[in-house]
């Protein structure tokens, strides 16, 4: 569910994947999105942070095992109530990081063997010959 408002964007999707690996993917990409984090509150598995021109937020909520909700607020400091220019730069930049990076986590596995990160669709590990599936 997308809300475009005046100055700011709210956005949340669901993904099958544990709380924990998305909670790491969402550090990540906050870190790559250039922002400062005024609160980190791992716990309750949210982040404030904030650019130039906006505050923004992140936050996780697992539905179940394998299925999280990630939840991310945009708001530029002052509400602008006659501009509804679109205001959604920041929360798409954080979803395409997101979708990037579970991406490439899917697409590799941890050696069982020697601990190499290696594609997921090999049966032998190429750094040590280790039988992968």
């Amino acid at each position: 569910m997308r809300i475009d408002g005046a100055g700011g964007c709210f956005d949340n999707r669901i993904y099958e994947i544990d709380i924990d690996v998305a909670w790491n993917i969402a550090l990540l990409c906050i870190n790559e999105m250039g922002v400062t984090i005024d609160e980190l509150n791992e716990a309750q598995r949210m982040i404030h942070f904030h650019n130039k021109k906006k505050v923004m937020q992140v936050a996780l909520q697992a539905l179940d095992e394998e299925t999280v909700q990630v939840i991310m607020d945009s708001t530029k400091e002052r509400l602008q109530i006659y501009n509804w220019k679109r205001e959604d730069k920041e929360v798409n930049l954080f979803y395409d990081l997101f979708d990037n990076k579970l991406r490439e986590f899917r697409a590799f596995i941890l050696c069982p063997g020697c601990s190499a990160k290696i594609s997921s669709s090999v049966k032998f590990c190429p750094e040590c010959g280790c039988k992968v599936k």
